[in-house]
């Protein structure tokens, strides 16, 4: 009776196997493209943050080179600044808007906390009452 069914049970045990098998590498082939995207994602990530420093250290190259220059002086300068550092450290899929929009946001910062710093220092103090106006 065994000998009669063993090759059904072979047959049941293989197709098994093979269905097991195919949703394991289905899984894995799922997970290598989220891992995959997980990384870009990251290097992109990185990426940005690299170009919004070299946007930042390019503006304030830009700033102290190019002090008696107009405006589109010290965004080439900036912009040429970022580019050829970044050829430098590998990132060659940079746009020329990615560039100039992470500059721009270089230069609104640090408007932005010279105004603070500004208005902070420019704080009038307080007047010090001697011992007769605090009596009134």
């Amino acid at each position: 009776m065994m000998q009669v069914l063993d090759p059904y049970v072979s047959t049941i045990v293989e197709a098994l196997i093979g269905a097991l098998v195919t949703v394991i590498m289905g899984a894995i082939a799922l997970l290598g493209r989220k891992i995959n995207k997980w990384i870009d994602t990251r290097d992109s990530a990185d990426q940005r943050a690299f170009l919004h420093r070299l946007a930042a250290e390019g503006m304030a190259l830009a700033e102290a080179a190019y002090k008696d220059h107009g405006g589109q002086a010290k965004l080439n300068a900036a912009v040429n600044y970022v580019l050829d550092r970044a050829r430098e450290y590998g990132l060659k899929s940079l746009t020329m808007d990615s560039v100039e929009a992470a500059i721009e946001k270089a230069v609104l910062d640090y408007n932005a906390k010279k105004k603070v710093l500004t208005q902070v220092t420019n704080e009038p103090t307080a007047p010090v009452l001697s011992d007769a106006d605090q009596r009134i």
